[in-house]
């Protein structure tokens, strides 16, 4: 790990107080291996990853680690994240325990929102959804991750998107300082999210929703069972690995290049989806990394055209 020892004995002394802190709740773990938190299964350990299990524990740890000058690396579900095979020196901020109960509230303009923590995977929301016939948000059915990594990255799916649906969001800066953030359009765009440039780690997100009396339990299995059918699920992987040029799909480009199928190492171009890379044999970071690159390559060469990652390489 390089020379890290003192660093990496640094961070076990701040974990360590961090959990026997009487103002922290939550889990605290050393030397954890990063391909059990992410959805592509690949990944060396992390020196420290700290689960707040509340926001009053999040901006105590976020205020720590200011304190102590120390970098950080906040981790949603992991579900577009490849993992260095060296692992993780600095302190990782998980907050797939950063949850509360989802609530419905009607706001005087006529708004029906939907309120839950960002640690809340898209699975616990659709199935409330489904339970209160609520729609406006069936579209993610199937999503991996959490809607916190979501706001991030502002996921869309089946022609809806967060940018769509996100009414406000209440964040923490990386001080631990809180703000609330009113949807403005002007700040997103494909793929693209104000959190991203600001730094700001969402907490609590509403989003905009509306009653139904369509069988909405259906129209997500119909959306779970789109994704089953471009193979998102038949193996480890990081969902899209290219953004999508303007008009024309990154999928289609690689796959009139004849690349569906080919692999280096362990990892693979996934023979049923073009844009999806696959964990087919043990694949380490360094043999996704290769693949990635192949794939730019071979497409500037063949269609001109300069493809832009959407997973992050860390």
């Amino acid at each position: 790990m390089l020379v890290y020892n003192s660093i990496v004995y640094t961070i076990r002394e701040i974990g360590e107080n961090i959990k026997d802190c009487d103002d922290f709740k939550g889990d605290v773990l050393f030397d954890f291996p990063m391909h059990k938190r992410t959805t592509m299964r690949v990944g060396g350990n992390a020196s420290l990853i700290i689960e707040p299990a509340d926001e009053k524990s999040l901006a105590y740890v976020l205020k720590l680690l200011s304190t102590e000058k120390l970098g950080f690396f906040v981790l949603g579900g992991g579900s577009n994240l490849v993992v260095s095979d060296d692992g993780v020196d600095i302190p990782v901020v998980s907050l797939r325990r950063l949850k509360s109960d989802i609530v419905l509230t009607e706001r005087e303009d006529g708004d029906l929102l939907l309120k839950c923590s960002s640690g809340t995977s898209w699975g616990e929301i659709l199935n409330f959804c489904t339970e209160n016939n609520i729609s406006g948000l069936l579209e993610f059915a199937g999503l991996p991750g959490t809607v916190g990594g979501a706001v991030f990255m502002n996921a869309g799916c089946f022609g809806n998107s967060i940018s769509k649906v996100l009414k406000k969001a209440e964040y923490m800066t990386e001080n631990g300082d809180k703000g609330t953030y009113e949807m403005n359009d002007a700040d997103w765009a494909y793929k693209k999210s104000p959190f991203q440039d600001k730094k700001w780690i969402a907490t609590s997100v509403f989003l905009r929703v509306s009653k139904s009396n369509d069988d909405v339990k259906n129209i997500a299995l119909s959306y779970i069972e789109q994704r089953k059918a471009k193979g998102h699920f038949k193996k480890p992987c990081a969902g899209s690995v290219f953004r999508n040029p303007e008009g024309v799909s990154a999928g289609l480009l690689i796959d009139e290049c004849g690349l569906k199928g080919f692999s280096i190492g362990g990892a693979k171009i996934a023979p049923w989806h073009a844009n999806i890379i696959i964990n087919e044999d043990n694949a380490t970071q360094k043999d996704i990394k290769s693949l990635v690159d192949y794939i730019k390559t071979v497409v500037k060469q063949k269609k001109n055209v300069l493809l832009e990652p959407e997973i992050i390489f860390w």
